[in-house]
């Protein structure tokens, strides 16, 4: 049985250290609007692998304070934007989920940290701490900058067309009538009379041409959300 883990651990680690090498590819330096697109949606996987793996240091030992559930879920969301902010600096050597770790473990503190110096407790040091976040800060959504809508995800991936499958999908003897510009002009709200008239093709043949290829699609764009 530990061995079955261990073979999961390491299964997840070169998983997501393939994904960070992915991401280092594409420098957050790059102009280039395709690049830029590409790590966005590199590092939103990465995110997403992250938080389905279930090895997320959950900070048990504070699990008895009053709202451990409230900092523990804002300690992610700072980690997940510090993992976003820092991928450039993670050291290879050690295990992405122990880097990721670590950094949870710090901001948890620093959140806990925070609401002591606010002064709300005084509470004997033989006792549990109980720290009460204000309404303000519980109703309040933490950002992350770099985690993006599922309509944005899927959107970026169309226009990305990592694999340029979209765009080698076309209408037979018309390479411009291909899945990507039909599905920019459905994300935009287009009916598919207006598509036909745009594209200049029968309404049933453009119609039937993306319907075919629908599960292919689905499946493609999934691949990088």
């Amino acid at each position: 049985m530990k061995n079955d883990y261990q073979e999961r651990d390491n299964t997840l680690d070169r998983q997501l250290q393939e994904l960070v090498e992915e991401i280092k590819q594409y420098s957050a330096r790059d102009k280039n609007a395709n690049i830029k697109v590409k790590r966005r949606i590199t590092l939103n996987k990465l995110i997403n692998t992250i938080k389905a793996s279930g090895r997320l240091s959950k900070q048990t030992q504070w699990s008895g304070l009053h709202n451990y559930e409230d900092y523990y879920n804002e300690a992610l969301q700072l980690t997940f934007v510090e993992v976003c902010r820092k991928i450039d600096d993670y050291n290879p050597h050690y295990p992405v989920m122990a880097w990721v770790n670590k950094i949870v473990n710090w901001r948890f503190l620093d959140v806990m940290n925070r609401e002591q110096k606010k002064g709300i407790t005084n509470i004997p040091k033989t006792q549990n701490i109980k720290i009460v976040l204000s309404l303000d800060e519980i109703n309040q959504e933490p950002h992350i900058e770099n985690q993006i809508s599922e309509l944005e995800q899927i959107e970026e991936v169309i226009n990305a067309d990592p694999e340029e499958y979209l765009i080698s999908e076309h209408i037979k003897g018309k390479p411009d009538v291909n899945l990507k510009v039909i599905l920019i002009l459905l994300l935009s709200g287009n009916k598919w009379k207006e598509i036909s008239e745009e594209l200049e093709v029968k309404m049933s043949t453009a119609s039937s041409f993306y319907q075919r290829r629908m599960h292919k699609i689905i499946a493609y764009i999934k691949k990088y959300i």
